[in-house]
């Protein structure tokens, strides 16, 4: 069935009305015609099972059948502080990780980022990304949209960051993500087998961008608590750790089914 992400404000009582790209998504191209059904989401965890009955390229309405809680929320909510990567990299993190479950991204400028890749944070791409991101989440199933947060510095996201964080660098080879999650308490086990009793809710993670993480940023990011972990022993790209750290996670906390 399809998914839709509306604002509250277009949800009723007993009605939904959706009308601009959704509309004409919904006459022109998926070609749904009334009788038939969608779910109107509210982007505050509220799923709206909803019969069409009227259908034009400009405006669409449906009554509401049923209303839900969504059950696809990730318990552990990931902030995923990415380093600026070149257009297609970037927006191909965005969607991936959307559909994993990440509660939000930042976008972050580092060393290494290109000129040109830190330009497009300040440009209309910001609008794509947005829509890229809507259009994961409608696709996989999520209750809320991941947020995008404006980009920042690298030293700005180490001084403001706060909880359980880690930063993964090819330099590191005493700790692995397994060992840190398993260590801090967030994993569905800790590391001496025992269930805790508290996890944490949250975790912030850092990916580099394709040339990666300087020695010297990483020290920075240890000196604020952000600990460095390894995601093994082959190299990856950057957009594949950062899939790779999300889904690690959300596996190690069990949110990946158990």
């Amino acid at each position: 069935m399809h998914r839709f992400f509306v604002p509250p404000q277009s949800i009723g009582r007993t009605g939904v009305t959706l009308t601009g790209q959704q509309a004409h998504q919904i006459a022109n191209v998926l070609r749904l015609a009334p009788g038939d059904r969608i779910v109107a989401l509210d982007n505050a965890g509220w799923q709206y099972d909803v019969d069409l009955t009227v259908v034009h390229s400009d405006n669409v309405t449906g009554l509401i059948k049923s209303k839900s809680l969504g059950s696809s929320e990730p318990r552990m909510k990931i902030t995923l502080f990415q380093g600026l990567l070149r257009a297609a990299r970037f927006e191909f993190v965005l969607q991936k990780c959307s559909e994993l479950g990440v509660s939000a991204f930042v976008p972050t400028i580092c060393e290494r980022c290109v000129v040109a890749n830190i330009g497009e944070a300040s440009t209309a791409k910001i609008e794509r990304w947005q829509k890229i991101i809507v259009e994961a989440a409608e696709q996989s199933g999520r209750a809320k949209l991941p947020a995008l947060q404006p980009a920042v510095m690298f030293q700005q996201a180490c001084e403001e960051v706060r909880g359980l964080s880690f930063i993964a660098w090819e330099g590191e080879d005493l700790t692995s993500l397994k060992k840190f999650l398993r260590g801090s308490g967030v994993a569905r086990t800790d590391s001496d087998g025992s269930h805790p009793t508290s996890r944490p809710f949250s975790v912030n993670i850092f990916i580099g961008p394709e040339g990666g993480f300087s020695s010297f940023e990483v020290q920075r990011a240890l000196s604020y608590g952000i600990a460095p972990v390894s995601l093994g022993p082959r190299i990856l790209r950057a957009e594949t750790a950062a899939i790779t750290a999300t889904a690690v996670t959300l596996y190690e906390t069990g949110d990946l089914g158990e």
